[in-house]
């Protein structure tokens, strides 16, 4: 009963909040038009641009298949005039990245609003191998999104008193149905459902959580390489990603292990991530 409800819980908040998918698809063909008129403006008129990369929900790369030069000029006037046709509720960022060192060499923030003038122009970026990043920072509330969340925030107040209360004393689940599980310092670990106990308290894992903690107790107290880890967790779906989000993944599963000071994520730099347990 519990799944059921939590579906449709699910489903309704789904369909009253989501975004049209042409918002998406406007995005991409638009931030392709900037990679496209910045290889213009360099010179370039063969090279391929790559395919658009979704970092996360308001964050896109623009990756190119040449190094090229980029002047700072080219790269304001021919972004802002992109983005002038776009919501005026929302501002962006927009950053130049060296793709070797993934090190920011140029950025600034601009929105349809802005009466600011941008700096550093001018001085040119030699030519080298580059991603230009571009997050949408949203200022403005969707009417029909508030909407949504409104009421899908009602139902589950309601579900919460209806439901949670009454079954306040069954939130551990019981051990026969979920299966074996394994010790991790105070935690109760369920690697087939991805579930962590803490005395009374039931943490659910997602799907990469589950993954990355099941890598680290393979080889507990020894650094598990970051691109081991890479691999098996996105790569072997096919599915590449920039190493920054395996440290987002590894912050998420450290706040849902922070209820044990015993057991640390630790991080070798440059090398990868620790499971530390005492023993």
């Amino acid at each position: 009963m519990f799944v059921k409800r939590s579906v449709f819980l699910f489903l309704f908040f789904s369909f009253s909040c989501v975004q049209p998918q042409d918002d998406e698809k406007h995005r991409i063909v638009l931030f392709r038009s900037i990679g496209h008129r910045l290889l213009l403006a360099s010179g370039d008129s063969t090279s391929r641009i790559l395919p658009i990369q979704k970092t996360n929900p308001a964050t896109y790369q623009i990756r190119f298949e040449n190094s090229f030069e980029i002047m700072p000029d080219s790269l304001a006037n021919i972004t802002i005039d992109n983005l002038k046709s776009t919501n005026p509720q929302n501002q962006y960022r927009v950053s130049v990245f060296t793709c070797q060192k993934n090190e920011m060499v140029y950025g600034f923030e601009w929105s349809p609003k802005s009466t600011k003038d941008l700096t550093c122009l001018g001085r040119g970026l030699p030519e080298n191998c580059y991603i230009v990043e571009i997050e949408v920072l949203t200022k403005g509330v969707n009417p029909n999104i508030l909407w949504g969340a409104l009421v899908a925030s009602i139902i589950l107040l309601l579900f919460f008193v209806v439901f949670f209360i009454k079954n306040e004393r069954n939130v551990v689940v019981s051990t026969e149905k979920v299966g074996a599980f394994q010790k991790v310092g105070a935690f109760k670990y369920f690697q087939q459902t991805g579930i962590l106990i803490l005395e009374v308290q039931k943490i659910q894992l997602s799907e990469k959580e589950n993954k990355l903690l099941h890598l680290l107790l393979q080889k507990p107290n020894e650094t598990a390489a970051r691109e081991h880890l890479l691999k098996e967790i996105w790569e072997t779906e096919g599915v590449f990603v920039i190493s920054r989000n395996l440290d987002v993944l590894v912050s998420k599963l450290r706040k849902k292990l922070a209820g044990d000071p015993s057991v640390k994520i630790t991080n070798s730099h440059g090398k990868g991530y620790k499971l530390e347990m005492n023993s």
